[in-house]
């Protein structure tokens, strides 16, 4: 029982009447896709969480934060709204919105038209300073449609002036045109807030922080390490793992080796066809080469995968810093791996190892790309990585089928979600 059920979302909406109204679902000529997300506006969050529990057991993950609290399920994400702000500013009050919610024909409350696309439209401009272009003619139908509302709701955030400018461009259709004023309209929506309201809006804002805050600090989404040999369907894993959430909309960002310095620079390396095939590098470059990959992954741990794993992404690393461990010939590493060890100490362990691993003849059978003595000597070492990692490592049987393979990991995965779950 679930919400793409028509008997699911009927048992929703009774056990939340009068809690609930569902945002852009089937309205303005939007349609709910297979791998649509439900947003869903909440007056009561308490009873919306009792609610999502109560009717569909425990999520992959739950992530209460102060503007939405985030479900991630099987068949679905479910968001819930109590609030609608940004950074603990409102820009649409509670009350007014609410004073609007009505049940349509078929049973679903919904807002009024005016403001369930202003609200599709701020939540992709100031949160992320983006226009989802899906929701161009629906948001431009309801300025025309629903004026009164579309303009009370930009005028009370923004001021006169500047809702006017925002309305023009909204009853043309060129609504992607405020990316560039998303500057202007956060300065505006904040001094308006302070003004009307400061106490409400410190404390607000505050709240916003500190809850942003611990999620930085205990983050949500895991950081998953996977290693094995060439041949034992890393790549093909990942894949099959990338489709077995879709639906749930949870994503992963995808490391290959070392991290990029940036999000927009691209880290995945070509595919390698004779990992030795190059004589080691001297002492000395091998330890540059330590000092390189120790600051690329310190770097990327600050500079952006924290705050990705805190906000919407799990982090999947296509072979870590450790697989140089195993194999140094492929990084063609010629120094003291004792000490590559020991430097390795110094960053971040991801949350789960999975290591594949099988037998000289099943991985042989696969990519012949080393001799079975390499091969038998990188798979003991293999092991040795699963030993020193203690609980957080696992060794995984890649001899049998790839799917049967990407099912032991995900539940794996789950694990590792049920302990992040609030």
């Amino acid at each position: 029982m679930n919400l793409r059920s028509a008997e699911g979302l009927a048992q929703f909406v009774e056990a939340n009447k009068g809690n609930v109204a569902f945002l852009r679902f089937k309205c303005g000529g939007l349609k709910q896709g297979k791998y649509s997300d439900w947003d869903i506006a909440v007056r009561d969050r308490t009873r919306g969480i009792e609610a999502c529990e109560k009717l569909y057991q425990q999520a992959w993950l739950r992530i209460p934060r102060q503007y939405v609290i985030q479900h991630y399920y099987d068949w679905g994400q479910c968001d819930l709204l109590p609030v609608f702000e940004w950074n603990g500013f409102e820009y649409l009050e509670s009350e007014l919105f609410w004073s609007e919610v009505q049940q349509s024909e078929d049973g679903i409350p919904r807002p009024a038209f005016g403001h369930d696309a202003y609200i599709a439209w701020m939540t992709g401009l100031l949160w992320g300073r983006r226009f989802d272009r899906r929701y161009r003619d629906f948001i431009q139908l309801a300025a025309r449609e629903d004026e009164q509302r579309f303009r009370q709701c930009l005028e009370a955030a923004f001021g006169a002036h500047l809702a006017q400018r925002l309305y023009r461009i909204t009853e043309r259709g060129d609504a992607a045109v405020a990316t560039h004023w998303v500057g202007e309209m956060r300065a505006k929506l904040a001094l308006r807030r302070f003004v009307n309201a400061p106490i409400k809006t410190i404390n607000r804002v505050l709240a916003h922080w500190w809850c942003e805050m611990k999620f930085h600090w205990r983050l949500p989404f895991p950081w998953i390490g996977i290693l094995g040999p060439d041949g034992s369907g890393k790549s093909t894993v990942i894949h099959l793992l990338t489709q077995k959430v879709r639906k749930s909309r949870l994503k992963f960002f995808v490391v290959h080796w070392i991290p990029a310095l940036s999000l927009g620079t691209s880290s995945a390396q070509g595919p390698v066809t004779d990992p030795h095939a190059q004589a080691a590098k001297s002492s000395f470059l091998s330890y540059l080469q330590l000092g390189k990959i120790i600051g690329f992954w310190w770097w990327a741990i600050v500079r952006y995968l924290i705050h990705l794993r805190a906000k919407r992404e799990l982090v999947f690393s296509d072979r870590f810093y450790l697989d140089l461990l195993a194999d140094p010939k492929r990084y063609r590493f010629g120094a003291s791996r004792k000490i590559a060890q020991w430097l390795f100490n110094l960053l971040p362990k991801p949350d789960r190892v999975i290591v594949l691993h099988s037998t000289p003849d099943v991985i042989l059978s696969r990519k012949e790309e080393v001799s079975r003595e390499e091969l038998e000597r990188q798979l003991e070492s293999y092991r040795q990585i699963v030993k020193t990692s203690g609980d957080r490592a696992t060794l995984v049987d890649c001899g049998k089928s790839p799917e049967e393979v990407a099912d032991e990991i995900f539940r794996e995965i789950l694990k590792e979600l049920s302990k992040r779950s609030r």
